[in-house]
């Protein structure tokens, strides 16, 4: 695993250069998580490690407000471009939580917490 301060430059240089690395559709999961979260009336998400915001404009469709946090500044501004500023996003790390004092109905995490060391996971799942 790399250092801590290594990650930002990671994933920025990805995002530079890869851009819409994984298009625009929302993971399957991210599809099935919305339907959950319809179910139980689920008003305000938190996504860490939202990228460029793919997963989180199902949720923003179906009325959720939505927040995320961010290493990539890149990727933000990608966000803004594709989804609009209607997202609250946070720029940085996820082991640098909370950035705010709200309290989330519901949490999409996909495809951050294997990239976590333990140490890492265990400040982020509490």
């Amino acid at each position: 695993m790399k250092e801590e301060t290594e990650k930002p430059e990671f994933w920025e240089s990805a995002f530079g250069e890869k851009k819409e690395m994984w298009g625009f559709e929302p993971a399957k999961s991210a599809v099935l998580t919305k339907d959950f979260f319809v179910q139980n009336s689920v008003k305000s998400i938190l996504i860490p490690g939202i990228g460029y915001g793919r997963n989180a404009q199902i949720f923003k469709e179906n009325g959720m407000a939505v927040t995320g946090i961010e290493i990539s500044k890149t990727a933000i501004e990608m966000a803004e471009k594709h989804y609009g500023n209607d997202m609250v996003i946070y720029h940085g790390s996820v082991n640098d939580m909370p950035f705010d004092t709200c309290q989330y109905d519901g949490i999409f995490c996909y495809a951050l917490i294997h990239l976590l060391d333990s140490s890492e996971r265990e400040k982020l799942i509490p």
